[in-house]
């Protein structure tokens, strides 16, 4: 494999591949057709957890595991080279319960996680309220994980790109791709309103845009955006020290609170194209979610709200590795609502790939052309 890489996309998924690149003494170039990191990488909550990947297992699970793993380390390094804290923090997690349903399903995520070797523990009310105070007191019971961990995603994608700017990478925003340069079954290059650029091997990482790219090379990916609204408090911090989760299905809320006292609110998980704005409906929803949970939230300073657009797939799960009939074409996408978890382990991965290495895991299960797993959860 030759040593010119072409990264297509500048979220959290090209700037994570273009550093392992780095790292691997390979030249990289990022294309972005708007600014980089400002779509699902800037808008997401950045918790890192667990919980929905153990109720899918085998690869998927193997996947969020290897890329939880690597986030300490990972994130170290970036902090260390960049001068930039991507704020990785152990929050821990509470599952709140209002009702005996919400508990029934509490139980059943608990049941997952036991297989993988987490334990939880179960709190009253009291205990509840013991460890964070600003509790409503219709919590019913409420389960602690200490294993949820949370990233906040605009200072880990600001730490990958400066990472990158010292490493000399080629950073080119606002420069969408106009087609792809294929020759034979070998993709050589892009074509952009800047002209021609010619690689070793192109990857396409552009998150929920990914599918028009794949239309160019008459290839059919079962992809399409859902939009997720998000609401941000400002309260003083420690207002809310752990990342708390309430809610099933339609009704699910969660919260992930911040050093400096804001408190994400999300989200919404909509099919609504391609159209990125808040509703009253969704903000409707975050709000009250949000006030049942920390009912003193009704009384702050919301500060902002805005809208992302989540990469979807044929089933949840990521597609990853060579694009079969292809040579020199890799796809880094779809990761729904598992994105910043898997941005750590992505970029190892694909950067193995790219190098000649064989990846730190099997990636046949996350091809483009595979049968539909059971669908990974939220």
């Amino acid at each position: 494999m030759g040593s010119r890489v072409i990264i297509i996309g500048g979220g959290v998924m090209g700037l994570s591949i273009a550093e392992n690149c780095l790292r691997r003494g390979m030249e990289a170039v990022v294309l972005d057709k708007g600014p980089f990191a400002r779509e699902a990488s800037w808008a997401g909550a950045g918790y890192l957890d667990l919980r929905s990947a153990s109720g899918v297992g085998g690869a998927f699970f193997a996947l969020c595991k290897k890329s939880y793993d690597l986030y300490p380390e990972w994130t170290a390094r970036l902090k260390k080279d960049s001068g930039v804290d991507p704020e990785l923090l152990d929050s821990g997690s509470l599952d709140l319960a209002f009702n005996d349903e919400e508990e029934t399903a509490i139980h059943r995520m608990e049941a997952n996680l036991k297989t993988f070797g987490f334990s939880g523990q179960w709190l009253s009310p009291a205990q509840a309220a013991q460890i964070e105070p600003s509790l409503s007191p219709k919590v019913k019971s409420a389960f602690y994980l200490k294993e949820t961990r949370q990233v906040r995603s605009p200072r880990l994608t600001r730490a990958l790109l400066q990472v990158l700017q010292k490493g000399k990478v080629q950073l080119r925003e606002l420069e969408p791709v106009d087609d792809f340069l294929i020759k034979g079954r070998q993709v050589i290059g892009v074509r952009t309103p800047k002209g021609v650029l010619e690689g070793d091997a192109v990857v396409v990482a552009s998150g929920a845009w990914s599918g028009s790219l794949a239309e160019k090379l008459d290839l059919h990916l079962q992809a399409k955006p859902f939009r997720g609204q998000v609401v941000m408090f400002r309260t003083k911090p420690g207002t809310l020290r752990h990342i708390l989760f309430s809610g099933l299905q339609k009704a699910f809320t969660y919260l992930v609170p911040r050093l400096d006292g804001h408190i994400f609110v999300g989200s919404t998980l909509e099919d609504a194209g391609f159209e990125k704005i808040t509703t009253p409906e969704g903000m409707e929803k975050l709000k009250s979610g949000a006030a049942k949970v920390l009912p003193g939230l009704s009384q702050q300073l919301i500060e902002d709200t805005w809208a992302g657009l989540r990469p979807g797939s044929l089933d949840g799960w990521p597609y990853l590795g060579r694009v079969p009939g292809k040579d020199g074409l890799y796809w880094a996408t779809g990761h729904f609502t598992h994105g910043i978890l898997l941005s750590a382990v992505t970029g190892q991965l694909l950067a193995q790939a790219l190098a000649g290495e064989r990846p730190s895991l099997d990636l046949m299960p996350f091809a483009l052309d595979r049968s539909p797993h059971a669908a990974a959860g939220i």
